[in-house]
């Protein structure tokens, strides 16, 4: 029997840049297909690591390659984003920025919305400083990191994401910096009555040691983070109701950190404004602490938060 030839191997895909048109990419992908998406961006003048991993610079490589290509900025690989890498278009200089871009052609969003433009939205939500599930479900967790980027990024704090929002989320606002929000006129929930800060902070220093008791607010059977602004507030004479943390935050008026005074609120952004403490100043919050067991002052830490305020 005569020997056969020698063969070449198969490569493990078909070559050409539409071998991986049927499948979606977005941030967090990672991959075979994930390195020829990267490969071909540099290609088309993108300038990224090939490492097969949906990071942020890929994601902004995808978003430049949409706006060039006039179609959808989403940065989630999608079959018009491989026609687009099948092409001769190029990311340059000359291609409209992609915040622009994603202001005209993204889609206004809201609460109950659904899809992978939710996701976009999630993901750019968390890089500005948010911790919320990407699940494609606008919900509250959501709705409520959009409206702290709003009040960082000085617009209306309506929840709704349409171009100014999404314009925010490509612009290097950080929902922490929280500059005044333009809902400053309305009026708190609390029945605020004369405001006396000092008397919050006082109140809340008294309840320091006391152990940490999840839903609780006395001092007698112990206190969680909004049990003890509860308390506190009450016992300075301000009619504030029981909420979550969440709840105080968004209750009351977002404001940055050059407004903050003492008997305001600091409100900890992770966990879905999970954690609430009162600013005793210069830079220092009265908290009831899970992790140490108990009410304490201490500096406040590096983590993101925002100041609210109920004067």
């Amino acid at each position: 029997m005569l020997p056969q030839p020698l063969r070449s191997p198969s490569p493990p895909w078909p070559r050409g840049p539409d071998q991986f048109a049927g499948v979606k990419l977005r941030t967090g992908s990672r991959g075979a297909a994930v390195e020829h998406l990267q490969t071909l961006l540099n290609q088309r003048g993108a300038s990224i690591a090939v490492d097969g991993v949906f990071g942020r610079n890929t994601a902004s490589a995808v978003r430049a390659l949409q706006s060039a290509a006039g179609i959808g900025v989403d940065a989630v690989g999608g079959p018009k984003t491989w026609d687009a890498l099948a092409g001769n278009i190029q990311i340059s200089s000359s291609a409209p920025a992609p915040a622009a871009s994603a202001a005209s052609s993204q889609p206004k969003l809201r609460q109950g919305s659904r899809g992978d433009a939710v996701r976009t939205l999630q993901s750019q939500l968390n890089e500005r400083g948010a911790s919320i599930a990407v699940d494609g479900i606008f919900g509250r967790g959501t709705a409520a990191a959009v409206r702290a980027l709003q009040s960082a990024a000085g617009i209306g704090v309506d929840a709704v994401v349409g171009p100014k929002t999404w314009n925010a989320l490509y612009s290097n606002v950080r929902i922490s910096d929280a500059p005044p929000s333009r809902d400053s006129g309305r009026a708190p929930v609390a029945s605020v009555g004369s405001f006396n800060g000092q008397a919050i902070v006082n109140a809340a220093r008294a309840q320091k040691g006391v152990r940490y008791t999840w839903g609780g607010s006395s001092p007698a059977t112990g206190m969680d983070c909004s049990g003890l602004v509860y308390h506190a507030y009450n016992q300075a004479g301000i009619n504030l109701p029981r909420k979550t943390a969440k709840g105080y935050t968004f209750g009351g008026r977002i404001i940055s950190q050059a407004e903050a005074q003492p008997g305001d609120l600091v409100a900890f952004t992770s966990n879905n404004y999970g954690h609430i403490g009162i600013y005793a100043g210069n830079g220092r919050v009265i908290d009831a602490s899970s992790s140490r067991g108990r009410v304490m002052e201490r500096m406040i830490w590096n983590a993101p938060h925002v100041f609210v305020t109920y004067r």
